[in-house]
């Protein structure tokens, strides 16, 4: 069996098995994986060679191959879910991705994600991600609802792919904070990596890839009791795992609902995590003098929020 792999922004320049850890399938150990790498069975496409070395280091963009024998079919299912399309053509579509849903399963979860509603959904997805990934491009964390391109077929999904790797799409969110910024306006450029005692979390460390964040208060709301609350624009010219949380946090400006990056802001969790991905803006794939843009209105929860927390 051969299991297809692309190395997206998130793990640029991370050690190969760390990579196949924890993108090459479920349940995967990295002694297994590490077993993989002694025996010869990765290939790095791109370069046309068979790598042998467990810390050889991945490039954005990068594809490899993992010849092994067979594991037990993946269990994904196909699951009736509600999958708005915004836009749609014959090789890709842009999507509403609802918050509370993960984009596609991660080692030991077996928990629904969108690709069981994609699998239920469409007839025709991209199998370059893989057998856990159809169809998907690029993410967003569960918790975040928003815009995202889905590709139909692995053309598709390598053009898109490299739109990304080479920051042509435009990512446009929204987010509500606790207090606000000291500039009005800004960029946040600070490396992020992961968590040394907490995996579930990313954090601010020398030594992480370099993430970077534009942001700009749009609106600040003074409560009844003192407190402060920003509507915040934001622009990511990278595109790290949870980056404008951990970004925001680090500034003292927490995603209010957000309880992974702050004691205080998860008090306001009814509302879900107000982190919106309400714009996309990219060059066609396939035809050079077009652009497609897909915007979403403000869900209902951000409303609600801004209607009730002058009273906070």
């Amino acid at each position: 069996m051969q299991i297809f792999v692309t190395v997206s922004e998130d793990y640029d320049q991370s050690r190969l098995d760390v990579f196949l850890k924890d993108n090459a399938g479920d349940d995967l150990s990295r002694s297994t994986v590490q077993k993989w790498i002694d025996s010869g069975f990765v290939t790095n496409k791109t370069k046309d060679q068979v790598v042998h070395k467990n810390g050889y280091k991945v490039t954005l963009g990068e594809e490899y191959v993992v010849d092994v024998i067979a594991r037990p079919p993946s269990r994904l299912e196909p699951i009736p879910m509600d999958i708005p399309v915004l836009y749609d053509e014959e090789e890709f579509m842009v999507i509403h991705k609802k918050a509370g849903i993960a984009c596609h399963s991660g080692p030991g979860d077996d928990s629904p994600s969108l690709v069981n509603g994609l699998l239920h959904q469409f007839k025709n997805l991209s199998g370059t991600g893989g057998e856990r990934r159809p169809g998907i491009v690029h993410r967003l964390d569960k918790p975040t609802e928003g815009v995202l391109i889905i590709a139909k077929t692995d053309r598709a999904h390598a053009a898109l792919s490299k739109l990304f790797q080479d920051r042509l799409v435009e990512k446009t969110y929204y987010a509500w904070v606790l207090q606000a910024p000291v500039e009005a306006e800004g960029t946040i450029n600070m490396p992020i990596g992961r968590h040394p005692v907490e995996r579930v979390k990313m954090c601010v460390r020398e030594d992480g890839r370099m993430a970077i964040t534009h942001y700009k208060t749009e609106k600040i709301v003074q409560t009844q009791t003192g407190r402060k609350f920003s509507l915040m624009k934001l622009g990511l010219e990278t595109g790290r795992t949870h980056q404008i949380r951990v970004h925001m946090s680090k500034v003292g400006c927490p995603v209010v609902g957000d309880s992974l990056y702050s004691r205080s802001a998860k008090d306001y969790t009814q509302y879900g995590l107000l982190l919106f991905a309400k714009k996309l803006d990219f060059p066609h794939p396939f035809l050079p003098d077009k652009r497609i843009v897909v915007e979403l209105e403000f869900p209902e929860r951000f409303k609600i929020f801004e209607r009730k927390c002058p009273s906070y």
